[in-house]
Parts: structure tokens; sequence; C-alpha cells
């Protein structure tokens, strides 16, 4: 068995192997930076601009320049981004109740949404679902077939009432076998427009943000939804969330944000605005260590036995890596691994809890700066078989390495 010291040697000789792709990766952060630069040359960002607001947050100017911002970066035509938004849950929340009425069909078109989804829709029952305000539900999944079978399987999917609202899910979540590329994204939102005109399109990007050139909203989704928690936020943005998309989508979830008649009039950053300023301008940069370190850590769990999500050769389309522990025992041991090489706590022992939203345990790993910020880096799962955990984040290549190396060790200890 190979030591932790061996297997960080053999991950720099990894980088070496992966030159290409990992120049692949750079590059398209670079260009993502150019394009986030790009958004504040447009929104005439000045020292001047970068000053507080509270109580109502009326005529905040720092607020509405950092919404121009995203919304120039995001191709939309309009943005909702507010620190009272607490995450990505929320921002979809937020989207859902504000543009969905009583007797509106809802279909989300990946399969099974997210675990934090089921209760804001009401697959699980709970005090104030869209069920309960009489929203209907159904879901297909299209990313099975071929794309050129997509609008025939969505035509028997809306057969019996076009939905008002059809949800995409980009990351792989828990019951996700993989997170979907932006051309995917755009072929989908394309066959959902051709069969059913007048229903929005609302992405979930939580994850998703800045892996492509590209974001659905460039691709005709109505409405586009995330947190500060994950790709955009960088580690350095402690609270937040965004939703973007067209002038009147928008406007629907600000009134469900605030309130109808007010919508994104009031709210005020708080001093936060120029921390998401701050954030984006770090993104491509983390993101760069993010999926290098993802890349490095699938192709070292792969040459040591493990089946992982996607492979060192794939593109990917979110910020997670799946990995097949096999038994609780190995679960529990790569979590141990993750939190000894995390910031904070890394003398605490993960344990499988129950956790708000959420069906069954979960165990999770993660001493993050930000309570919950899974771009740092993080390690989290169903506790249920097959035992499958989910390895996200990194601010920096070589703590994800160093995680993914310890992680070996002490999973193939327990085999022993």
């Amino acid at each position: 068995m190979m030591t932790e010291r061996q297997l960080m040697e053999r991950a720099h000789q990894l980088e070496r192997e992966y030159a290409i792709e990992i120049e692949s990766i750079r590059e398209v952060q670079h260009r993502n930076f150019m394009r986030i630069l790009d958004a504040f040359h447009a929104a005439r960002l000045a020292t001047s601009d970068l000053r507080p607001m509270s109580g109502y947050g009326i005529g905040d100017s720092l607020r509405d320049k950092t919404e121009r911002v995203f919304a120039t970066l995001y191709g939309a035509q309009a943005a909702l981004v507010r620190p009272q938004i607490i995450s990505g849950t929320h921002a979809l929340a937020i989207a859902l109740f504000g543009v969905l009425r009583p007797r509106d069909l809802l279909c989300c078109v990946t399969g099974a949404p997210y675990d934090t989804m089921e209760e804001i829709i009401g697959i699980r029952p709970s005090d104030g679902s869209l069920a309960e305000f009489g929203v209907g539900y159904a879901q297909c999944d299209i990313t099975t077939s071929p794309s050129e079978l997509w609008e025939g399987q969505l035509e028997q999917c809306f057969s019996a009432q076009h939905p008002k609202l059809v949800l995409i899910q980009r990351s792989r979540g828990y019951k996700r076998v993989r997170a979907l590329r932006e051309g995917e994204i755009a072929r989908m939102i394309l066959s959902v427009k051709r069969v059913s005109p007048e229903s929005l399109v609302l992405v979930d990007n939580c994850y998703g943000d800045l892996l492509e050139d590209r974001e659905p909203t460039m691709d005709g989704a109505d409405l586009l939804a995330s947190s500060f928690m994950k790709n955009i936020g960088a580690g350095v943005v402690p609270t937040g969330g965004y939703v973007v998309g067209t002038s009147r989508a928008v406007a629907l979830a600000a009134t469900r944000y605030s309130s109808p008649g007010v919508g994104a009039e009031i709210g005020p950053n708080l001093g936060f605005a120029e921390a998401f300023l701050r954030g984006l301008l770090f993104a491509p940069t983390v993101l760069e260590q993010v999926l290098t370190g993802n890349l490095l850590a699938s192709a070292l769990l792969q040459e040591n036995g493990f089946s992982v999500d996607p492979g060192p050769h794939e593109l990917r389309g979110d910020i997670v890596l799946r990995i097949e522990c096999g038994s609780r025992e190995r679960f529990i041991a790569f979590a141990r691994a993750v939190q000894e090489c995390s910031a904070l706590d890394a003398d605490v022992v993960p344990e499988p809890s129950r956790m708000q939203g959420y069906e069954t345990e979960v165990l999770m790993a993660g001493g993050t700066l930000v309570q919950g910020s899974t771009v740092e880096l993080s390690f989290d799962g169903p506790f249920r078989e097959p035992y499958v955990g989910y390895l996200q984040g990194g601010l920096n290549t070589w703590q994800v390495v160093q995680a993914t190396a310890r992680g070996i060790v002490y999973t193939m200890k327990v085999l022993k």
C-alpha cells in the first residue's frame, strides 16, 4: 500500500501527465476573468460606490451597480443579488414561488431534484410547500436519451398540461449520476421552448457557475439561481445568493424576496456588495485551483481502485467529484481524512446526523471559514447504501490532493 507521501508524489507526476487538460482549465478561467472585468467596466464601478447602505436600502447605488455587473456577466436582462438570500435552495425557492401560482404545473426535466428541493416542491410533505399552494408537479429525465429524442419525450411528459415552469438541475446532486455541460443545457432549453413556447425555464446553477465560457441565461434560460457558498463566492463571501434572468422573471422572483408592490426596490447591501464583487474577481483563480484539484483527485482515486465520476479525462459540469466508497466504514474513513485536511476543526471526527431538508442522515466533513462554503473544501453524502461521497471545492489544488491521498490511505486500512 502506498503512503500518503508517495501518493502526493504521484499526484505531482499526474500534474505533468494531464498538462493539456489543466492548461484548458486555466484558459477558460482566464477568459472568465476578462468577462468579469468587462462587466465591472460596463457598470462603471468606482471607488466612491463602495459604501454600505442600511435600513430599507432605497436608492442603494452600490447594490444596483452590483446587480448590473451580474446581469452583464450572465448575459441576462436583470439580476437580484442580495445578502438576504441565504443559500442556493433559498434562491431557488424565491424563483419558484415568485413565478408559480395555484393550478400551475412545475416540471423537472432532469429527473428527481436535489434532496432539499423535495420539501419546497411538496414531494415530501412540508408546511408551506408549493403543493400546499395548489401547484402541480411532474418530472421526467430527458438526459438519458440522445438529444434528437428529447422533444418526443417532452411532448409525452407535457401531454396532460404544459408546465408554467420547467426546472433543470445542472449539478449531480445526491441522485444524479453526472453534471450537465452547458451545451447539453442549451439543447435542453431549445427542446423545451419548441415543445412548450410559453413555459419559463429555471436552471439550478449551483456548483456550475463560471465553469465554461457561457451560462444558461445566454442560451435561453429565463431564470438562473445559485449562492455565494458555491463557485462565485470564492471562499471569501460570507453570505448571499442571486437570481438572474429576464426582467419579467426576475421581477416576479423579487416579489417573493420582499413583497408585492415593492420587489427589488428594498433590501440594503449592508456592506456585503463589496464582498460579492471581491468574490467574483477571485472566483476564476479559485475555480482553476478547484478544477485542477478535482482532476488530480479523480486520477489518483481511479488508479487506486475507486470508481469516480467524472474521470480525469472527462469535461466537468460542476465542481463535485462523486466517489464510491463501498461501505460505511470506508465512507467514514474518507470523511475523517477530509476533515483532518480542513482549515478549521481538523481534530473533529465527522459523524452522520440529521439535517434539515434531507430525508436520511448525512455524513459531512469540512472545516470552512464560511459556514457551509462548499467551494472551500468539503466531502458529504447521504449515509446509506451504496455509501457514495461527494468531494467538492478546495481553495488550493494541493489541499484537495492531500485530502484525497489521506482518504485513500485511511480507506485502505479499513480494508485490512
